[in-house]
């Protein structure tokens, strides 16, 4: 009988959600967004956990080697635009900098007090405190190789947001 691949899925993010909870650098970065106050908005502390759970999952289980630029110049939950890309074939760290843009993104969204809806296709947002420390505490958990800290957040923010990369929806390979 052949293995469903969602449930296959559901059980490995379970397994995946489990290591980085009880990982110290996992707890460490759910406890501080456990301590984040939730603007006057409609995006509850249930929808942010299970969103940048999921974010981190994606990115975890992003191989690039898989992957492309689309004809929209999409990769990984990214949108590039053409002067953005200054010739590169393949933007680096594709995974880690859409895990950081869509953290940043949550974040603000959840402590901002206007109304969040629809955010794909969109710039980071100005509004709401993007709480670059909490994000560079679950690239870290996320990217055992990384060591980012709040300042490197906000200069990779910053830098593709002056590069005019938006958020688009995350396109699986198979």
């Amino acid at each position: 009988m052949e293995s469903n691949p969602m449930i296959k899925t559901v059980k490995e993010f379970k397994v995946w959600r489990a290591q980085l909870c009880y990982s110290p650098k996992g707890k460490k970065a759910m406890d501080k967004m456990k301590k984040l106050i939730q603007g006057k908005n409609e995006f509850p502390y249930g929808n942010l956990e299970s969103s940048v759970l999921s974010t981190c999952f994606k990115a975890s289980k992003y191989e690039v080697e898989k992957d492309s630029l689309d004809s929209r110049r999409r990769i990984a939950g990214m949108q590039f635009s053409v002067n953005g890309l200054n010739g590169k074939r393949k933007p680096s760290h594709v995974a880690r900098n859409s895990m950081i843009l869509y953290l940043t993104t949550f974040f603000r969204f959840y402590t901002s007090d206007e109304s969040t809806y629809d955010f794909v296709g969109k710039q980071v947002p100005s509004f709401g405190d993007d709480q670059p420390d909490i994000v560079a505490d679950f690239v870290n958990a996320v990217f055992k190789k990384e060591s980012l800290n709040e300042a490197s957040i906000q200069r990779i923010t910053r830098r593709l947001s002056q590069e005019g990369v938006r958020l688009a929806h995350w396109k699986y390979s198979q």
